[in-house]
């Protein structure tokens, strides 16, 4: 669930630096997401560009905090290299990660699902970020994450394990824009795509962004990103 995070965002700021009524709640046994204390989630994440793999677990913890008046549920993240708090929150329909896209952005409520919402539906939130650049000054790049239910109700084999009543959710990043006329940001491809099984959560998340940035008339490509990532196992308390 970390790969949650969109880290196209990142991209962004390399190109900076270079330059209806309300649903009504689904049953429990119909959540997208467990939040029982010790249930587990042990997955994997390949770079197909590197062909590198890095295996990493979600546990869930019996820690709750408040976050801009919502109760978000504390779970630890670990590989290799540490471990971290993650924050996951959900309101009845949405579900919610309180996260850091990058070290200079803010944090913010990243909506990532929508458990009622009928297939074709979107949403789509704002987020921008301020820089001093050498030379231009202060420059404000900024986006949109626009995301739609893709499909409903299918079946999915990951890692030999089928799910039912899958929601599959598509990513775009659109609106990519800067307060300056010296730099500009163009996502150039991208196919961001996850996967979601009632009670488990993410089972598997595709995601490909290219992003080219132009900064003094030279354009040069500041992401190539193509990862994959599978749910290998779970304890679901």
């Amino acid at each position: 669930m970390k790969k949650l995070v969109f880290g196209s965002f990142m991209m962004l700021i390399l190109a900076a630096s270079c330059k209806k009524s309300t649903p009504t709640p689904p049953a429990a046994a119909d959540k997208f997401m467990t939040f029982t204390a010790g249930s587990s989630w042990n997955y994997s994440t390949t770079d197909n560009n590197a062909s590198t793999t890095t295996p990493y677990t979600l546990t869930a913890t019996a820690v709750d905090t408040s976050i801009n008046g919502k109760t978000y549920h504390i779970f630890q993240y670990m590989d290799a290299t540490g471990s971290s708090n993650e924050y996951y929150n959900n309101t009845d329909n949405d579900y919610y990660q309180y996260t850091t896209l990058s070290a200079q952005l803010p944090p913010m409520e990243l909506k990532y699902l929508n458990d009622a919402a009928a297939v074709g539906n979107s949403w789509s939130q704002p987020i921008s970020v301020t820089q001093t650049v050498p030379v231009i000054g202060s420059l404000t790049i900024s986006a949109n994450i626009v995301s739609s239910i893709a499909e409903k109700g299918s079946s999915l084999t990951v890692n030999g394990v089928t799910y039912n009543n899958v929601i599959k959710v598509n990513s775009l990043i659109q609106g990519v824009t800067s307060s300056s006329s010296f730099v500009t940001a163009t996502v150039s491809n991208q196919n961001i795509n996850s996967y979601f099984a009632p009670k488990i959560g993410l089972i598997k998340r595709d995601f490909v962004l290219k992003l080219d940035a132009t900064a003094f008339g030279q354009a040069q490509n500041v992401a190539d990103e193509n990862t994959s990532t599978v749910l290998l196992s779970t304890t679901v308390q």
